[in-house]
């Protein structure tokens, strides 16, 4: 940084140097050019206007007036009124010339130093946070630029308050900026340059450079720890913050200012969202986080384009070694040749609200395969997925219950498949759905038991017919604790005449 320093300071002294013989070359050229035309006499005389109002945009109205004052001299005394006949000037005639030459660049310096004052405060406006006394991220891609350019090496790092919104709305929204502010401060460090900078009200971003006093990353540690992990006394309240914290290391490599910040932010991206934590950043997350918005914008089009489609899991009864039902699985085929697992893109589907397009999809397809087979003399029953979200949606229900009434299908071969976790979407009106759809003649059974919270404890208030075991336990079935456990579940079901399936049986071992 120092070297930086030495050399923009040698670049500032030549580009002061060279103003000043400009300046210098224009008075001598238009003093020539007047005694060449003969003198004060004619009009050429005010060609020192230009260097004139010149140094006062270089310098001010100290040199615009300095400058006026050389120019009133230098076509003063000893410059002829005619050069031609020898008749020198009155000095009243050159003072007052020198006088208004003065007030001239005593003027125009003025009004230039009013006009770049407004635009600084203009540009001060423009890289301030509306919030807080800090830079905002405008200037700091500005610096991130500086400092690429000086080929400097640094840190960026990004704190996010995860949960401000929350103080804000329901404690004090006065204590979220003295909160921030506070916060600032302690990050507050030696750098050569103020190098906290804020976005909106919930985010401060830092630059930590390689000659930083070596104990800094130390101390910035030591900050975020204690906000953290101990409450913050404001006002009589005390308060916990939630901190995400990441960091970006730049050793010169050939990216944006824009790009180098957003690796900070995509870094304290990891973790749970309110969880806090200290994250450096990884490429692979990138490059999910990517490939997830390239997903989710092809989700949506997927269905149009016929891309989803359904495989059938058969359900094998060990007692007679016969298929006795199917469950239907969504996959999609995306542009014909990639293959895009569930795992994947059923989040996605339920983060964009698109999950319901997808269920019916599935609904509507598996019930005319159901039919299909029916038409053959092919009697199976087949297990269909729901989300929380579209049990509770009368809407959703009335369509599926009109689709079933359209087709040539029992309701009793349909099996409505719901995870442990969903029905604690909403306990009651999600037993109130089930207790529904089991008086119209459905099955119901409970997915991925025993990775939810429920488990046995809330299991008898829970209207099924059919418990699967999730694939987690059968994985693990040779442990004699997990196998135990599973015991459990059989044998609490069977006790009350419930049908068990084990899920991912893969080995005979297992079997």
């Amino acid at each position: 940084m120092m070297r930086s320093l030495i050399k923009r300071a040698n670049e500032n002294k030549q580009a002061s140097l060279l103003k000043i013989i400009f300046i210098m070359v224009l008075i001598l050229v238009a003093v020539y050019f007047v005694h060449l035309t003969g003198g004060t006499k004619k009009v050429y005389v005010h060609l020192l206007y230009v260097p004139i109002i010149l140094s006062s945009l270089f310098w001010g109205s100290f040199g615009g007036l300095t400058v006026g004052m050389v120019s009133g001299l230098s076509v003063g005394p000893l410059m002829p009124l005619d050069v031609s006949s020898g008749i020198m000037q009155d000095p009243v005639n050159w003072i007052s010339r020198m006088l208004a030459f003065s007030l001239i660049g005593l003027f125009t310096g003025h009004m230039l130093d009013w006009i770049n004052q407004l635009n600084r405060e203009a540009q001060d406006r423009n890289l301030s946070s509306p919030f807080y006394d800090l830079p905002n991220t405008t200037k700091l891609i500005f610096d991130i630029e500086s400092s690429i350019d000086s080929e400097e090496h640094f840190k960026i790092i990004s704190i996010k308050l995860t949960n401000l919104d929350g103080i804000e709305k329901y404690v004090d929204s006065e204590l979220v900026f003295d909160l921030v502010k506070n916060l600032a401060k302690q990050l507050e460090h030696s750098c050569g340059r103020k190098a906290v900078y804020s976005y909106g009200k919930d985010e401060l971003i830092l630059l930590v450079f390689d000659d930083c006093v070596e104990d800094y990353e130390e101390k910035i540690n030591r900050v975020l720890k204690h906000y953290s992990t101990f409450p913050i006394s404001l006002a009589g309240y005390d308060i916990r913050v939630s901190l995400k914290v990441g960091i970006y290391e730049y050793r010169g490599e050939d990216i944006s200012p824009t790009e180098i910040y957003n690796k900070a932010r995509i870094a304290h991206e990891q973790g749970e969202h309110r969880e806090s934590g200290v994250y450096y950043y990884d490429v692979s997350l990138e490059n999910k986080r990517r490939e997830m918005h390239d997903i989710t914008g092809a989700l949506l089009e997927s269905i149009r384009k016929d891309e989803l489609f359904l495989m059938y899991q058969p359900k094998i009864d060990i007692v007679n070694n016969k298929i006795s039902g199917v469950e239907a699985l969504v996959r999609w085929n995306r542009n014909g040749n990639n293959f895009i697992g569930p795992d994947m893109f059923i989040p996605i589907a339920e983060e964009i609200g698109f999950i319901k397009e997808i269920s019916k999809f599935v609904f509507e397809n598996a019930t005319t395969q159901m039919e299909m087979w029916k038409n053959r003399g092919i009697d199976i029953k087949c297990a269909i997925n729901a989300s929380a979200k579209e049990l509770i949606d009368k809407d959703f229900i009335n369509w599926g219950q009109e689709t079933i009434t359209s087709k040539n299908v029992d309701r009793s071969d349909i099996e409505i498949e719901i995870t442990e976790r969903a029905i604690a979407y909403n306990d009651k009106k999600m037993i109130k759905t089930m207790n529904y759809l089991k008086e119209r003649g459905y099955q119901i059974s409970i997915d991925d038991f025993g990775t939810g919270y429920n488990s046995l404890m809330s299991l008898g208030e829970i209207p099924f017919d059919i418990l699967k075991i999730d694939k987690y336990f059968i994985d693990r079935i040779d442990r004699i604790q997990i196998r135990e456990l599973v015991k459990l579940f059989i044998e609490y079901s069977h006790t009350f005449g419930k049908i068990v399936i084990a899920e991912g049986v893969e080995t005979e071992k297992q079997l």
